[in-house]
């Protein structure tokens, strides 16, 4: 092949990866390039890799979702949200919210760990964390928990709703996950959407606050030795909204974080238009939870398809590998106009619900030992 070709060839051979990656119809693509393109057997194995790529990364969601339904007539009658996973000696906890009469609560479903299917959860009849009283931080809603076992005592964060604050972080506390006290000294920062780790002696505590420039949201993080008190570690965010045209370029919240071999991987929800209104969900890695980079092939998991439960917005994708697979636990929105009108017709014919999906994969979109 003439020297001079290699440039053009080069651009071709970008040009249709990146097609590749972002399409669902790059494998007949390579059948259709492999007979004519100078290079055609390079291109053709490059974007077999593609393939490869995209068929290890396909996120199944649960037949039967949502697994976690608003049930008529419990805590959680309107609507169920905000899940998150916690592993307490051989039995997982799921915290997540309910609502009743106007009021959100967090609630708790168990499963034994010979029992896990990620799909069965023996719930509470009973919210494990309900509003305050009159003239507290919660008065009005408890929600979005953010759970961490450290020396045997569950800290669950979580955002409260009063006419004191539309969010502020506040924390309660358990020697058993299931019964609480709340700290007195709420809240704990102001913000919301928690998250929450405990690595070598040091809370990390994720939430969002405003961005300077527009009503979206973007992911600030501070850290504390006793899980009460803490320290914005930058008045930077650790996640911010991404460039003009981006996805994630007008708000990024619902942080949700697990680590594996060593790497800390962050699935975030985000939306180019809505301030808490999410289409889509993206990931960021770090191994020190301070510095993080945004995984390139973002967004990797997006709401459902026109008529589906979730067909509105998703948020809160928890996700832990257990058995070998990728479990992820997310709160979806649909019903009435939803695919079209943010939060439309609330608690009529719109309402969020809880659902899972699971990926079967070697790793999680980036292996452990090339995180940064």
């Amino acid at each position: 092949m003439p020297h001079h070709t290699w440039p053009r060839l080069a651009f071709d051979v970008w040009l249709l990866h990146i097609w590749a990656v972002h399409s669902s119809r790059f494998c007949i693509l390579e059948s259709a390039v492999r007979p004519f393109h100078p290079m055609g057997i390079a291109v053709a194995a490059l974007l077999v890799t593609s393939c490869d790529m995209e068929t290890r990364f396909e996120w199944k969601r649960f037949s039967e979702n949502p697994v976690l339904p608003a049930v008529p007539g419990t805590w959680m009658e309107s609507q169920t949200a905000n899940p998150d996973l916690l592993l307490i000696g051989d039995t997982y906890f799921l915290y997540f919210r309910g609502q009743m009469k106007g009021h959100d609560r967090i609630g708790l479903g168990t499963i034994h760990r010979d029992q896990f299917d990620g799909v069965t959860w023996n719930i509470l009849p009973e919210p494990v964390i309900d509003v305050g009283p009159p003239g507290s931080w919660d008065e009005t809603h408890v929600l979005d928990p953010a759970s961490v076992l450290v020396n045997g005592k569950v800290f669950v964060y979580y955002s409260s709703v009063s006419p004191k604050s539309d969010r502020a972080v506040c924390l309660a506390t358990s020697g058993d996950g299931i019964h609480f006290e709340k700290n007195p000294d709420n809240p704990i920062v102001i913000g919301g959407g928690p998250e929450v780790i405990y690595r070598d002696g040091l809370f990390y505590l994720y939430y969002w606050k405003r961005t300077p420039v527009g009503p979206g949201y973007q992911l600030h993080m501070g850290t504390s030795s006793d899980g009460f008190t803490f320290e914005e570690v930058s008045s930077d965010p650790v996640i911010p909204i991404g460039p003009k045209g981006a996805w994630d370029s007008h708000t990024v919240e619902t942080p949700r974080i697990f680590s594996e071999d060593g790497a800390y991987y962050m699935l975030y929800c985000g939306s180019d238009r809505h301030n808490d209104y999410p289409y889509d969900a993206g990931l960021a890695t770090s191994r020190d939870l301070i510095h993080w980079t945004k995984y390139p092939g973002n967004p990797i998991f997006s709401r459902g398809e026109e008529g589906e439960w979730d067909e509105g917005a998703i948020w809160f994708t928890t996700v832990e590998k257990i058995g070998g697979i990728y479990h992820m636990w997310y709160e979806g929105y649909g019903g009435g106009a939803a695919r079209d009108e943010p939060y439309s017709s609330y608690l009529k014919d719109g309402k969020s619900q809880v659902g899972m999906a699971t990926l079967e994969a070697p790793y999680f979109y980036v292996k452990p030992a090339d995180v940064q």
